[in-house]
């Protein structure tokens, strides 16, 4: 009885020391994001933090960097690629021209809102998997709700309203911006909010989910929602190659199976909503595009999709091919407005019967 004991009680010690010897110290690995604090992207990215920790079994561990301080919005992707952070959150419009394909979803293509232009994003990559990513590891894709024209110093209810306006813009939303009449500054969004207050510029052609997020409530009057034309800012979530290479594989399949994109895109939904309803009550003005003023924008901003495909059949690609890509990317938006409808998913801009009452 005692032998039994005894090997029972050795047995015991054999797997506690195994278990401390085979699991060696965390995985350290940093994650850099560009949004304050307090923001619901920087929240949703401590949710990730905190469950793929707790998935990973404490296996993975986290240092988190918000609001630019490990690396800069226009930095985080090179910063990724060179091991300064090995997780990166960050949108492609502060790389303007390096994500050539991939800018396609950057272009006013007609999205309703946010949970609709998320799953297309991750669509589009799935399908044709750009070559410009081979150098990280991506984790989603992911993109702003729709942009809505924010003017502080005069209301826009017609097209004609931005001729002289100086609205802030990045990348294919800059090129938008011109087309309609404005002239477009290229302003990180973090020093946004003082270039309205001291009149650099005039507005912000930016999603709604900002009024709360870098405070836009405060210094802007006017919200003309010219979802019609559907523009977005795409996103991406990265990890350095190495360090994805060098993941076990019980770790790598806790962040292949994460839902990263529906978590994403109801959150990117979420807070569009959110924002919206704080422009409400601090009595923004917001103003709706009639239906004929709407073709309008939507045929000044074609001049920009006709732009890329000219720009990409120099580059060397067939205008086939690309067109092939818009006609894709439309189908999903097709695909996924209708999915919401289904759904009954709530949103703040978009068709009447699915957006926020």
């Amino acid at each position: 009885m005692k032998q039994k004991l005894f090997f029972l009680i050795g047995c015991l010690f054999f797997l506690v020391f195994a278990s401390n010897a085979f699991s060696g110290p965390a995985i350290e690995l940093k994650w850099a994001n560009y949004f304050p604090v307090p923001a619901k992207q920087s929240k949703i990215c401590e949710e990730f933090i905190k469950d793929i920790e707790a998935k990973t079994n404490g296996k993975v561990k986290f240092s988190f960097f918000t609001a630019g301080t490990l690396l800069t919005a226009p930095k985080i992707y090179d910063g990724v690629v060179q091991g300064i952070a090995d997780i990166g959150f960050s949108n492609i419009g502060y790389t303007y021209g390096r994500f050539k394909v991939t800018e396609l979803l950057d272009l006013p293509l007609g999205f309703p809102n946010a949970w609709v232009s998320n799953h297309v994003a991750n669509d589009f990559f799935r399908k044709f998997k750009p070559k410009e990513w081979d150098k990280v590891h991506v984790l989603s894709m992911h993109t702003s709700p729709v942009n809505v024209m924010m003017t502080a110093t005069k209301p826009v209810y017609k097209i004609e309203d931005l001729k002289g306006l100086n609205i802030r813009g990045l990348g294919y939303l800059a090129e938008v911006v011109t087309a309609l009449g404005g002239t477009a500054r290229a302003i990180a969004t973090p020093e946004t909010y003082d270039a309205v207050m001291k009149k650099v510029v005039d507005g912000i052609y930016i999603p709604m989910e900002t009024l709360r997020a870098f405070r836009f409530a405060e210094v802007v009057k006017y919200i003309t929602e010219c979802w019609p034309i559907g523009q977005v800012y795409t996103f991406y979530l990265i990890m350095n190659k190495d360090t994805w290479n060098k993941l076990p594989d019980d770790v790598k399949k806790v962040f292949n199976e994460y839902p990263f994109e529906d978590k994403l895109a109801e959150t990117w939904n979420d807070i569009d909503i959110d924002g919206k309803k704080l422009g409400m009550e601090k009595k923004l003005t917001f103003i709706q595009l009639s239906q004929d003023e709407a073709k309008k924008w939507i045929k000044a901003s074609e001049t920009v999709i006709e732009k890329y495909v000219k720009s990409m059949v120099s580059a060397g690609y067939s205008e086939k091919e690309v067109r092939g890509w818009i006609s894709y990317a439309k189908e999903r938006i097709d695909y996924w407005t209708k999915k919401q409808r289904e759904l009954k998913i709530k949103s703040s801009t978009g068709p009447d019967d699915i957006r926020l009452k």
